[in-house]
């Protein structure tokens, strides 16, 4: 759901940037007044493992969706869940989305103030506050973590359609069709994996959640944090090899809307692909392009192997960068 820079009109990128911009300093706000030292660790290792899930698209099936499409977990939800407010979504997920654009070319530049509002502020607001609602009524946390992780993913989908709409990238009643079905076939993933990674954290420390508070201070705490390192570095391993090459939710509807997209067949047609692009940057009139270093998490030059310490090399960076970053904002308390 990454929206590239010539999706969005500068005017419309910068007011996006604006609201993106009020939140983010909400979520340092919370960050400054609500983590102490001994959850700094802890935000670092959700950004690396979010930022290496992130990476690894699967494919859905053909049958369902023509053509192929691949979804990936975002990721919005779990960090809320697991910190306890709709704030550390904002907070971890700006970081990510931060890193993917400036090193890798994931997600643009002008656009990650729309970005960071779709996946950060709608994915980790819907996500916190619906699990929060349906624990209370279910009694069973991994239903309600499975059900709030669907919805974080599929309303910024539809919201992403609406912008695109404005920005006259897609006519809105496609885009709500392409974007939905697509997003709400996605979605099991995204609550699958919020469900199952919050059963494994929960089986380590089940005070977290029930405290929404968690102060990982027992001897578990390396084992959490040891385990998500690990964790991060073996996707970022498998992701090169095992990743789907099939378009993701959003550049599927785009294809699909300018005929770029091969319905019988898991392909990108790609001069209609060239031609639809540069159509787009001329409506737009966005024409900014940054020149990102790993650009398609990859090492110019190298195999499959380079794209693994690429991605190995964006764990890193996250995790220094979480750290760094929660470190900074957590010093006054």
């Amino acid at each position: 759901m990454h929206i590239p820079d010539a999706f969005l009109p500068l005017n419309q990128a910068v007011i996006y940037w604006i609201i993106a911009i009020v939140f983010i300093i909400l979520a340092l706000r919370w960050a400054r007044h609500e983590m102490g030292e001994e959850k700094v660790p802890l935000v670092a290792v959700l950004a690396a493992g979010i930022f290496s899930i992130q990476t690894l698209n699967m494919a859905l099936p053909i049958s369902i969706v023509p053509g192929g499409v691949s979804g990936h977990v975002v990721g919005a939800a779990l960090a809320a869940i697991i910190l306890g407010s709709p704030f550390a979504g904002v907070f971890i997920l700006t970081l990510v989305l931060i890193l993917q654009a400036i090193l890798f070319g994931d997600g643009g530049i002008t656009a990650m103030g729309a970005n960071i509002i779709n996946m950060g502020v709608l994915g980790g607001f819907f996500g916190f506050y619906t699990f929060r609602s349906l624990n209370n009524i279910l009694k069973n946390q991994f239903g309600a973590a499975l059900i709030a992780g669907w919805l974080s993913l599929f309303i910024p989908a539809i919201v992403a359609s609406f912008e695109l709409a404005a920005a006259g990238t897609f006519p809105l009643s496609i885009g709500l069709i392409t974007m939905g079905v697509y997003h709400a076939i996605i979605g099991i993933i995204e609550g699958g994996a919020t469900a199952f990674a919050l059963l494994l954290i929960t089986a380590a420390r089940p005070d977290i959640v029930e405290r929404a508070v968690p102060t990982v201070v027992n001897r578990k705490k390396e084992v959490i944090l040891a385990a998500g390192i690990l964790f991060a570095l073996a996707v970022a391993v498998a992701a090169p090899f095992v990743a789907s090459t099939y378009p993701d939710g959003l550049e599927s509807a785009f294809y699909g809307i300018y005929g770029a997209k091969d319905f019988q067949h898991p392909l990108i047609k790609e001069e209609a692909r060239d031609q639809a692009e540069q159509a787009l940057i001329e409506r737009s009139g966005n024409e900014f392009s940054w020149s990102a270093p790993l650009q398609e998490y990859r090492i110019p030059g190298m195999d499959a192997w380079g794209e693994v310490l690429a991605i190995m090399f964006g764990v890193v960076c996250i995790l220094f960068l979480g750290y760094g970053v929660t470190r900074l904002a957590a010093r006054e308390k």
